[in-house]
């Protein structure tokens, strides 16, 4: 696929004239914008509309073994946990302090170094550091260290969560993915299906473009990670070391090269300290040749074909010969107000 093991998924709501719900998985590659790599319109969020997604997401894939982060939709818990296995399963932190700010009944300053507190347990990439982040809320109210406890670590906080996830935390992705498909959520279906494989060649053909600006093996995005810990490299001096690097392993002992696949400052340091090249030590998913792997397939048109057809008689007529009391458009409750266009932001979105 050439992909990173990693999915987002998501629902949103569609504002055509059939309603719905757009069930939709991304992925990233290797410069770390977005691929849509399914989506499936369905007529609500519910467990068995999303345990169907879910199982032909499977089927694409393969038997790579791959992390899905999402919101903690009830339905998507059981689904996941049921087709890829509950240890693969990340929740999106973004949703996640979203919650715990409804926990916070106290003012702007306190809330404000609540939500710090919740940040340094989430990022915390050692055990040490995320037992010392959870004290240090407790210390601030143990009622909420409680709600943290309560509320699984293991699937979002980074020392806890069992698999590799390449440091993404949040499913942030998908606010291009809906700024992409804003104007389609509100044509029928069969204008949605359309519109999408148009902008989606478009895209394709756009990223092969992209591609060749590459200056160096890894693209843009990934280089200028990789320049700001070069550059955070270069404070360090040759004091006693109190972090182990190996450049066979890949390895560090911070844990931010395993976890994100891209050299931390201080295997920055030793890989130049030993006169060698920072590009080659960043893992392969981030290589031009992934990329070309990703968007080096042909895109078919869709095949509307044996479709059923309607007769004069205003019967419909199937491809086996069978008629059937032409179909009425599916009933649909419409809310009061104008209908809305944009989403609700949450609160914490810009924070």
């Amino acid at each position: 696929m050439g992909c990173r093991p990693i999915i987002s998924i998501n629902s949103s709501n569609l504002s055509g004239p059939h309603k719905g719900a757009l069930f939709s998985a991304l992925a990233y590659d290797a410069d770390d914008d977005m691929f849509p790599l399914a989506y499936a319109i369905v007529s609500s969020e519910n467990y068995y509309n999303w345990f169907w997604f879910l199982q032909r997401l499977k089927q694409l894939v393969g038997e790579m073994e791959v992390v899905i982060i999402s919101g903690r939709h009830h339905a998507i818990i059981r689904s996941v946990a049921e087709v890829f296995g509950v240890e693969n399963h990340a929740y999106c932190y973004r949703h996640l302090k979203e919650d715990f700010s409804h926990q916070l009944m106290m003012g702007r300053e306190g809330k404000d170094n609540a939500l710090k507190l919740l940040d340094a347990v989430a990022y915390a990439r050692l055990e040490i550091g995320y037992n010392s982040a959870m004290e240090n809320l407790r210390r601030f109210d143990a009622n909420l260290a409680k709600w943290v406890e309560d509320n699984n670590p293991e699937h979002w906080a980074m020392s806890k969560f069992p698999k590799k996830r390449w440091d993404k935390m949040n499913t942030n992705i998908f606010g291009s993915f809906s700024a992409w498909v804003k104007e389609e959520q509100h044509h029928t279906i069969f204008s949605f299906i359309e519109k999408h494989m148009d902008m989606l060649a478009s895209l394709l053909v756009e990223r092969k473009t992209t591609m060749q600006s590459w200056e160096r093996s890894i693209g843009p995005k990934t280089e200028d990670k990789l320049l700001h810990n070069i550059a955070k490299s270069e404070t360090f001096s040759d004091g006693k070391a109190k972090i182990s690097v190996d450049l066979r392993q890949h390895t560090c002992t911070c844990l931010a090269w395993q976890m994100s696949g891209i050299p931390c400052e201080h295997a920055c340091a030793m890989i130049q300290k030993m006169n060698q090249d920072v590009y080659e030590f960043v893992d392969d998913w981030y290589h031009l040749f992934k990329q070309e792997m990703v968007y080096s397939g042909t895109l078919h048109p869709l095949e509307f074909q044996n479709l059923p057809t309607v007769h004069s008689d205003g019967n419909v007529h199937d491809p086996n010969g069978y008629v059937h009391v032409s179909l009425d458009p599916p009933v649909t409750k419409r809310c009061l107000g104008r209908p809305r266009r944009q989403r609700i932001r949450p609160n914490l979105e810009n924070r």
